[in-house]
């Protein structure tokens, strides 16, 4: 008894001990249209404050460079000239272009980010009483397809090979993002750490260096309700789905998803993709691939990326 006794409070100094060195801190702001939250552990003589700036500060980077909704940001400035002749760009800004026409090609086209022009097209009409008529849907999907990037590895320029063509990175952004902000947190010497924009989290090493990270999956039909809590250790969870954004025409519904093939919104509101993968940008990428592309191109995917995990929800 005196020897249990005495390894129980052995056990407990060290408990106390380890509690008094370490240290675990949360911060959110609002960014990328989104709350991103950056929850960090350490020894207490970490830098956390400047751990935190660094990682923020790198979500900023990205947002500026993707963000086709701020007339200044990389991106809008490249949809403005890239017709016309080939335009220098960052190294950010070409490495986000060229994975995301390798995702084009492991999709099959299901991923897409010349979709710009038929989102903008789609857009006034949310919540509105009527839709795009036929022929402008039409006519908008002959701008459509990531084959029509011209890529200079060697001037690291980007050149559309149609006027009028232009790129949306939002299904990527948020993820690349969070990657960019992983990367400058291990940078600090962090090695417990979770970054979450709006749902497309990455998880560093283990909650308080001993325990998975718990990472829930919402029921689309039920927001208070969870289909299933994911056990996370170094790895990056995305969700797409278009239950979050859609709106009803003539008892029709249309997501914010939009089909690069057929120029028409997804019509799976209440279904989900949740994808776990080694980084978000991947995970994000083949969650939006899926949920336009379906069965199909998540088995596709499945081959193609083994290390994978693909959870769908059927409506």
């Amino acid at each position: 008894m005196k020897k249990i006794i005495y390894t129980i409070s052995i056990a407990l100094l060290l408990i106390i001990a380890f509690s008094l060195l370490t240290d675990n801190r949360q911060r959110t702001k609002a960014k990328m249209g989104t709350f991103v939250t950056v929850k960090l552990f350490g020894f207490k003589w970490y830098d956390f404050n400047s751990a935190f700036e660094k990682a923020f500060s790198s979500i900023d980077d990205v947002d500026n460079i993707a963000n086709m909704y701020e007339a200044d940001s990389e991106v809008s400035r490249l949809n403005r000239a890239a017709s016309e002749e080939p335009v220098k760009v960052s190294n950010g800004l070409f490495l986000l272009i060229k994975d995301s026409k390798a995702m084009y090609k492991d999709s099959a086209g299901s991923f897409d980010i010349t979709v710009a022009p038929l989102v903008e097209l789609w857009m006034p009409y949310a919540g509105r009483d009527s839709i795009p008529a036929k022929e402008a849907v039409e006519k908008t999907l002959s701008l459509i397809g990531s084959d029509n990037i011209i890529l200079d590895e060697e001037e690291q320029s980007v050149f559309f090979k149609k006027k009028g063509m232009k790129i949306d990175l939002s299904a990527i952004a948020k993820g690349y993002a969070v990657d960019k902000a992983i990367e400058a947190i291990k940078a600090c010497g962090f090695n417990s750490a979770l970054v979450n924009a709006g749902g497309d989290i990455s998880c560093l090493g283990r909650k308080d260096f001993f325990f998975l990270w718990r990472i829930g999956i919402q029921d689309p039909r039920n927001k208070d309700r969870l289909f299933k809590v994911l056990r996370i250790l170094d790895k990056a969870v995305a969700t797409s789905g278009g239950y979050e954004q859609y709106f009803a025409y003539k008892n029709k519904d249309y997501t914010h998803l939009i089909h690069p093939k057929t120029g028409y919104p997804v019509e799976s509101v209440f279904s989900s993709t949740t994808v776990i993968a080694n980084r978000c940008f991947l995970a994000d990428a083949v969650a939006t691939a899926v949920s336009v592309g379906g069965r199909e191109v998540s088995d596709r995917l499945k081959r193609l990326y083994p290390d994978i995990e693909i959870i769908q929800i059927f409506s």
